[in-house]
């Protein structure tokens, strides 16, 4: 079985301080990943619950729709008055049970509509936070990239002894930091 390397220690003060810049931007990196994986989320959780609040106002149009030409069809059905002119007491019961089943039939299609614009309010208030959730991951993961990119270039510093590299990954991590943070004013 083999042995774990040993992990060298950082005996000069340049080392000290690249290891010490790499330890602080994993730090802030995990932290950002962090918000990121967070609103990623939330926005797939938002996304499936405007889905759902479509569907459900699909089923009210449809439901709306059906009352709608049942309405339409009850319109066409005209009682047929007797050929004696008088009026026969079976049509005015028909009359009375068509008024009120178009009477229903077309409150129930009105309940339909008026409840559809609460449902298209929820279901677009979602889309707006599963949007602005995606917008707080993109802008998380172009921090974390550059974060991650700094890490390296001051691994690489450690192992050139170029102050220059570690320099350029203290720039890259702190435009990465400035850039994850800045997704906690979205």
């Amino acid at each position: 079985m083999s042995e774990t390397p040993e992990i060298p220690e950082a005996n000069d003060p340049f080392s000290k301080q690249v290891a010490i810049t790499i330890a602080l931007l994993a730090v802030v990196l995990a932290f950002i990943e962090n918000k990121g994986d967070n609103a990623k989320t939330d926005a797939i959780i938002k996304t499936s619950e405007a889905s759902n609040r479509w569907g459900y106002y699909q089923s009210k149009s449809i439901k709306q729709n059906i009352y709608e030409t049942e309405l339409e069809i009850l319109s066409y059905l005209k009682p047929v008055v007797s050929e004696a002119g008088t009026v026969d007491p079976e049509v005015t019961a028909h009359r009375k049970a068509l008024s009120a089943s178009m009477a229903k039939a077309a409150a129930t299609a009105k309940r339909y509509d008026s409840e559809k614009g609460d449902i298209k309010k929820e279901a677009e208030q979602f889309e707006a936070a599963a949007e602005a959730n995606g917008k707080i991951n993109d802008r998380c993961d172009q921090g974390a990239l550059s974060l991650q990119i700094a890490v390296v270039v001051c691994s690489v510093a450690i192992l050139s002894r170029w102050r220059l590299f570690w320099y350029i990954g203290l720039g890259l991590g702190v435009a990465g930091a400035l850039i994850g943070l800045s997704a906690f004013r979205i």
